[in-house]
C-alpha cells in the first residue's frame, strides 16, 4: 500500500485528504507542521509527500527543498497560492508538481497516481543501456545520475527521468508535450511552464555555460533534444 505524508494545517484539509486518498486504496499520515514533517520523514518511509506552502513554522518551500536534499520520493504542493511565480519557485526547489487549491478531486487522484506510477516504473530495472555517453556527459541508469566530465550531477528523480529520456532519443527533437506527458504521465494547463523549469534546472547541472548548452538544445517552436554536438540554444 503506497504511503503518503500529508503537511497541511488546515485539519479540514487533511481529513478531506485522508477520506479521499483513503478510498483509493492509500495510507496517509498527517502532519500539520514542518517539524512534524522532518520527525515523520526520519521514521517510516513514505513514496510521496504532498505539502502546502504557508505552514505556522516555516514555508513549504524551504520545506521542500530540505525534503528533497535526503529524498527522491515525489513531492506536491498543495496550496491555495496559485500565482505563477509561486509555481515555478516550487518546482525550482525540487517539488514534482504544484496544485492548487480547492481542488477537483478526481484530478488529485490522477496526478498522484501518475506520480507514484512513474517513480515505480523508474525504480525498477531498465531495458536500455545501463551507460549512455554522449561526449563528455554520461547518464547512468544504475545510479540514477550523470557526470559530466567526470564530476556528478546529482540529479533529482525527476530530473534523471527526463534525461534519460531525451538521452534514449539523443540528436532527435522532441515535442514538449509529448516529453511532459511521458515524465509526469498527464496533461496539464501548465505542462510546458513545468518542463521548462526542469529543462534549466537540468543545464544548471549538465552545462558548463547553462545559457550557451552544448547537450540540451531548444528546438524552437517544438521543444528539445540532446546532442552530442555543440551549438548556441
Amino acid at each position: 500500500m503506497p504511503r503518503i505524508l500529508l503537511v497541511d494545517d488546515d485539519r479540514l484539509t487533511l481529513r478531506s485528504l485522508e477520506k479521499l486518498l483513503a478510498a483509493e486504496g492509500y495510507y496517509c499520515r498527517s502532519v500539520v507542521s514542518a517539524a512534524e514533517a522532518r520527525l515523520a520523514l526520519q521514521g517510516d518511509p513514505f513514496d510521496m509527500v504532498m505539502l502546502d506552502v504557508i505552514l505556522p513554522d516555516q514555508d513549504g518551500f524551504t520545506l521542500c527543498r530540505q525534503i528533497r536534499a535526503r529524498h527522491r520520493m515525489p513531492i506536491v504542493y498543495l496550496t491555495a497560492r496559485g500565482e505563477n511565480a509561486d509555481k515555478v519557485i516550487g518546482l525550482e526547489v525540487g517539488a514534482d508538481d504544484y496544485l492548487t487549491k480547492p481542488f477537483e478531486p478526481r484530478e488529485l487522484v490522477a496526478r498522484v497516481r501518475a506520480h507514484l506510477r512513474r517513480a515505480t516504473e523508474y525504480s525498477q530495472p531498465v531495458n536500455s543501456p545501463n551507460l549512455i555517453r554522449i561526449g563528455t556527459l554520461i547518464v547512468d541508469a544504475d545510479k540514477r545520475d550523470a557526470l559530466c566530465s567526470g564530476t556528478e550531477a546529482h540529479l533529482t528523480d525527476r530530473e534523471f527521468e527526463l534525461l534519460h529520456l531525451l538521452a534514449r532519443h539523443r540528436d532527435k527533437a522532441l515535442a514538449s508535450d509529448w516529453l511532459f506527458e511521458n515524465i509526469w504521465g498527464y496533461e496539464t494547463l501548465i505542462g510546458i511552464k513545468t518542463l521548462a523549469v526542469y529543462i534549466r534546472r537540468l543545464r544548471c547541472k549538465i552545462e558548463a555555460d547553462p545559457e550557451d548548452p552544448c547537450f540540451l538544445m531548444t528546438v524552437r517552436g517544438f521543444g528539445y533534444k540532446l546532442t552530442s554536438g555543440s551549438g548556441t540554444n
